[in-house]
């Protein structure tokens, strides 16, 4: 054997030998990735994607709803939320109840929940109400570090409803229970944590209370918009942004009311804010997740119709006819209209209205983006 087939030789059993360890390496870390939990910034599988209503569950977690603090979710008890430093009763209530620094001037701003204050404190004032589950459903994510949200340290649960996922959002907490982690079942009444004033930026202690949300994911997808708008985002899908509240206390009254209440019957029965038709592909992922909010027949790809709530919340949606589409033009949407009634004070300033005609605004086109991504 010569020189060069020596080398060939060599060099040949060398690839080989590398080609072999890169093999081995690959198989340990598939072996060891699949025993690591999904990280906060990436998608869960989502429960019941994409499932026809008929081939959801019977159950209905929200039968029979606890008090997430355990005392009685009643409108008229004063005490019982609390407000903001502007000492204002309806601040801690849902809808466009705040005011907020838009620029250099102040606004409506929308609140998504409702904040319950502490009933119980000990002689340091802290809080010591504990935190309930409302209803049975599965962990499905846990924020432990304080200042990296405005949430503080929050919990959020996910009940597979017969109509789609519902998810609870519990913020501000003090602690967390032992067991709370992400994946965990619970039960309706199980403990979560105790109130607290975690937030970022900080909040005083004596305005600590538990923020508590109802409310629905906008788009599985959210992660991918965020890295294509090169947003640092530390929750993933539950992030504010993609969580869309529904009015806590009128739920609790519909259950009371209905022992086969329906969280999205309940969404497609509520105010409409403002109809949009959009320039769409494909019809969003909300719609795949919710399936009993679409009506008419399969997504033909040319233009979809939507009623929206006053915080974007879609309600229900549709192909556009003709002329809806023709309204579109070369645009990406277009706003069919409004009723200011509903809209009230316009916390969420999804819509504006310049010169007499209404248009999305820049938060506006910022929720369009996410909810079509």
């Amino acid at each position: 054997m010569n020189l060069e087939d020596k080398s060939r030789r060599y060099w040949g059993m060398a690839l080989l030998a590398v080609l072999g360890l890169v093999s081995v390496g690959l198989v340990i870390y598939l072996c060891l990735r699949s025993r690591l939990p999904v990280a906060p910034n990436e998608e869960p599988d989502a429960p019941g994607l994409g499932q026809p209503c008929a081939g959801r569950p019977t159950t209905n977690p929200f039968r029979n709803l606890v008090s997430p603090t355990g005392r009685a979710l009643d409108r008229n008890d004063a005490g019982l939320f609390q407000p903001t430093a502007s000492g204002r009763p309806e601040s801690a209530m849902f809808g466009s109840v705040r005011t907020a620094l838009y620029g250099k001037n102040l606004a409506a701003s929308f609140h998504e929940g409702v904040d319950i204050a502490a009933g119980q404190r000990d002689a340091a004032g802290r809080p010591l109400d504990a935190v309930y589950a409302v209803a049975a459903g599965e962990v499905t994510y846990v924020n432990t570090i304080a200042g990296d949200s405005n949430y503080g340290k929050y919990v959020v649960l996910a009940h597979v409803c017969p109509s789609g996922t519902v998810y609870t959002l519990y913020a501000h907490l003090a602690e967390l229970a032992p067991g709370v982690v992400r994946g965990r079942s619970l039960k309706a009444g199980d403990r979560l944590g105790i109130i607290g004033h975690t937030a970022n930026p900080p909040m005083p202690l004596a305005q600590a209370h538990l923020h508590f949300e109802i409310g629905l994911i906008m788009n599985w997808r959210f992660n991918q918009w965020c890295r294509a708008q090169k947003i640092k985002n530390q929750h993933g899908i539950f992030n504010g942004w993609n969580l869309f509240g529904i009015e806590p206390l009128a739920v609790f009254a519909g259950q009371r009311q209905r022992p086969d209440f329906d969280v999205l019957q309940h969404v497609a029965g509520l105010p409409v804010a403002f109809e949009i038709v959009l320039s769409a592909r494909r019809k969003p992922d909300f719609f795949d997740r919710y399936p009993c909010l679409w009506e008419g027949p399969p997504y033909q790809g040319v233009g979809l119709q939507m009623t929206v709530s006053e915080n974007g919340l879609p309600l229900k949606g549709r192909n556009a006819t003709e002329s809806e589409r023709q309204l579109i033009g070369k645009k990406k949407s277009a706003v069919l209209r409004v009723d200011p009634a509903v809209l009230g004070r316009n916390g969420c300033h999804l819509v504006v209205c310049r010169n007499g005609l209404w248009r999305l605004g820049p938060e506006g086109e910022k929720w369009r983006d996410i909810l079509m991504y």
